[in-house]
């Protein structure tokens, strides 16, 4: 999808900007993106490096590297604790935690769902976006 959208941490500390294009948002339902959400899972979409501008913030985001995990890293703000934004290893795309946007990004439902095998057991899946045990590479491969 093509377009300008910009999205902010809870506190506002942490803003960005995404102008050109980026990907359909999808749902994981891994268990270290129940834990890092909060909720059932993460809500996440892809763009460029390219695309993606930080607007304030950068020095005030945080990580933890969960251990033991092949290096999942969690990224958020250091004063409010909303996830944000990260790149791949490749540093190619960020992906972006949907719910962080500000603007209404165009698309509408999710493109799919990832790690359903490992999904809470009391999340039930309603919609006919397809289903994934596992991941995938990346969004782009839905």
């Amino acid at each position: 999808m093509p377009g300008s959208i910009r999205g902010s941490c809870l506190c506002g500390k942490v803003a960005f900007a995404i102008e050109g294009n980026f990907g359909p948002v999808g749902q994981c339902h891994c268990s270290k993106c129940r834990k890092v959400s909060g909720t059932d899972g993460n809500a996440i979409f892809y763009t460029a490096v390219k695309s993606f501008r930080w607007l304030c913030g950068e020095s005030d985001i945080r990580s933890y590297l969960v251990p033991g995990s092949d290096g999942w890293l969690s990224t958020f703000c250091g004063t409010c604790g909303s996830p944000v934004p990260h790149t791949d290893s490749d540093r190619k795309i960020y992906f972006v935690p949907a719910g962080l946007l500000d603007d209404d990004p165009g698309f509408r439902g999710y493109a799919a769902h990832i790690h359903v095998a490992s999904k809470a057991p009391w999340v039930r899946i309603t919609d006919d976006a397809p289903q994934f045990a596992e991941g995938f590479t990346s969004l782009r491969d839905a």
